[in-house]
């Protein structure tokens, strides 16, 4: 047999699992699963780094025995494990096998309880900024000067550095939180909403 039958023989053979990829439902459907595929993949990430985090909250707890830095991050400790565990219930609640004939609705409703969940967690932030950075300011104090932290804030200037200290790392823990939330899930959202808008076409 020739080189050039067994090519064109090759050729000439359907290739089957391009032909069935290139159907356009199941262009859509690979499509629209692989933002949500990396979004519940962040969030699995997301969750345990919080439970890290969380852990490293309480060995401070217990390690130092200030009862003002034990509020602080005894706060964030809480907010921390509520977030790990709100991110794990939208994490299960994301379906990515669905029925084709529901596919359009299935990715809405994700892409509204993402945003929604998106939106609870920056408002529980605003609140949670001040306290961790009260908490951070104290806690800094108290290990590089070897003192309570009676001892340090009973100095008014103390008072006027937290408050600054406070003013300038609330807006930066924001707009940082903001824009790692973009690229951790909000970016793969705007996919996702283009995905929706393509499959109402």
């Amino acid at each position: 047999m020739s080189i050039e039958k067994t090519w064109k023989d090759i050729d000439e053979q359907p290739d089957e699992v391009l032909a069935s990829l290139l159907k356009p439902r199941v262009l859509h459907h690979l499509q629209t699963k692989s933002p949500l595929a990396t979004i519940k993949k962040n969030m699995l990430i997301n969750s345990i780094w919080a439970l890290l985090i969380a852990l490293g909250y309480l060995l401070i707890i217990i390690y130092f025995p200030f009862w003002q830095t034990r509020l602080c991050i005894g706060i964030l400790f809480l907010f921390t494990v509520w977030a790990a565990y709100s991110t794990l219930l939208e994490y299960r609640n994301i379906r990515l096998s669905v029925p084709d004939n529901s596919l359009l609705e299935e990715l809405e409703r994700n892409y509204q309880n993402i945003n929604r969940w998106i939106q609870q967690q920056k408002r529980a932030g605003i609140f949670i900024y001040p306290i961790s950075a009260a908490g951070g300011f104290m806690l800094g104090g108290t290990v590089g000067a070897g003192k309570s932290v009676d001892e340090i804030m009973s100095k008014p200037v103390m008072w006027i550095a937290l408050v600054i200290v406070t003013a300038i790392l609330v807006p930066c823990g924001f707009y940082l939180a903001k824009w790692l939330t973009h690229r951790a899930f909000g970016r793969h959202l705007e996919v996702l909403k283009q995905n929706i808008e393509d499959l109402k076409k």
